[in-house]
Formats: C-alpha cells, structure tokens, sequence
C-alpha cells in the first residue's frame, strides 16, 4: 500500500533530518498518525471478523457489530 511506504520513508527523512520545512514537517507528521490509525482501525476490524462478527450499518447510518 502506498501509504505505508510513504510513512515508512517520512520517518526515515525524520530520521535523517532532512524535513524540507516546518509545513512538510507538519503534514508528514499527519500522515504519520492518519496510517498509524488506519493500521490500528484495520487491525481491530480484523480482530472482529475473526470472532466471528460482521459489520453492518445502522438504519440512521451508525456502524455496528454483530
């Protein structure tokens, strides 16, 4: 996935140093938390498929579990 190679080499420019400007900083920073929270959401996702649930949407648009 794109995303996770893009974090993936933000953190190595972090590492590095080598951050072009505060605003980069800025918005790698963002992304960093936007794929680290996509990978937390897909892993709880996950971890609920394999109990067995399924993931429904409500009727005013709410998502459940059942």
């Amino acid at each position: 996935m794109e995303t996770k190679t893009y974090a993936k080499r933000v953190l190595a420019l972090e590492e590095q140093g080598l951050c072009t400007s505060d605003a980069q900083a800025v918005a790698d920073a963002e992304n960093i938390k936007r794929a680290k929270r996509n990978k937390a959401r897909r892993d709880r996702e996950q971890l609920m498929r394999d109990m067995g649930l399924v993931k429904v949407r409500g009727a005013l648009g709410g998502t459940y579990w059942e």
